[in-house]
């Protein structure tokens, strides 16, 4: 049994890269190869194709494929196979400023209400909408069955200890949700590398005693100071979504401190979560990556899903 703690719906990754902005370019080219094999493509073929047309065309024809492949019928039987109980719908509310419409919460919604036992929400929150924002994300957790909140950080321009996001971190600690923050590193040309650095947590968690905070993506290559926050703050947890399992557990990758603690001291903290997709790798081949961690069989219960279980009051047992 496991419940993916980072990830969204298939429609939304193919929705998000059709007709990706000049900003995305850079994780074009570290995803796109990954996407092209997941259609039959090889990567000699991808990069062949961009160097003879505009990336942005070779990236529409790749998610033309993959929304052939990926309805829901067949999407959810894969997460029947990888034994995935529960699977995170992260719905990210982009954008540096407040002119857009909020992202689409009651779509998601549906989907909830359709599938109450494979799905889990996470509202997206935007800072640069103010009170708007905030009252799409209170309806979400308080009348549309979210468990959870997303911040992406890079995508607003702001680190995570900005006062713009307290009325938020406020509201979740009130509500006792739990909210994901990007906390590694970025691709965006013209956004800090160092905008969503793990230190960043550090004062939302001391302002806010009671708040979870879970660090997406396991804080690299800032890892060891990742480790550092985990073991000080009780109430921040991580996961090493978007990384493939076989490299976090490999040395010398920059992941070696967390998977020496994964397995002691961090083992109620640490949360199973792939963005499988994201990636452009099979869900069974990220599971299989995992398997293959050194863990002992109590740790990997708690982290294939006791401790989500807990953090998100999803009544597995």
């Amino acid at each position: 049994m496991k419940v993916d703690c980072s990830n969204t719906l298939p429609e939304f990754i193919i929705e998000g890269f059709s007709n990706p902005g000049p900003e995305n370019e850079g994780y074009l080219k570290v995803f796109g190869p990954q996407w092209a094999e997941m259609i039959g493509w090889t990567k000699q073929k991808f990069f062949e194709k961009i160097e003879q047309t505009n990336i942005n065309l070779v990236i529409q024809e790749v998610m033309q494929e993959m929304e052939k492949r990926f309805s829901m019928d067949n999407f959810i039987k894969q997460l029947d196979d990888s034994e995935i109980v529960f699977h995170a719908i992260h719905n990210m509310d982009y954008g540096r400023d407040g002119d857009e419409e909020p992202a689409d919460h009651d779509y998601v919604a549906s989907i909830l209400a359709k599938y109450p036992d494979k799905f889990f929400g996470f509202a997206g929150f935007n800072p640069h909408k103010g009170v708007k924002s905030l009252k799409v994300v209170r309806k979400a957790l308080t009348e549309q069955g979210y468990k959870a909140v997303v911040l992406p950080p890079y995508e607003h321009g702001l680190p995570a200890n900005d006062r713009r996001y307290y009325p938020l971190y406020a509201l979740c600690e009130e509500l006792d949700v739990p909210i994901w923050i990007h906390t590694s590193i970025n691709y965006f040309k013209n956004t800090s590398l160092y905008i969503d650095h793990p230190s960043n947590l550090e004062q939302p968690l001391t302002d806010f005693k009671n708040l979870k905070i879970i660090a997406g993506h396991g804080g690299w290559p800032w890892v060891n100071d990742m480790v550092g926050m985990l073991l000080k703050y009780e109430n921040l947890y991580v996961d090493t979504s978007a990384f493939r399992p076989k490299y976090v557990a490999e040395k010398n990758t920059g992941w070696d401190m967390y998977m020496y603690y994964a397995d002691r001291m961090l083992q109620d903290k640490i949360l199973f979560a792939t963005d499988w997709l994201t990636m452009g790798i099979p869900l069974s081949e990220v599971v299989k990556e995992v398997e293959n961690w050194p863990l002992r069989d109590s740790v990997r219960s708690k982290y294939y899903w006791e401790n989500a279980n807990r953090l998100f009051k999803l009544n597995l047992s």
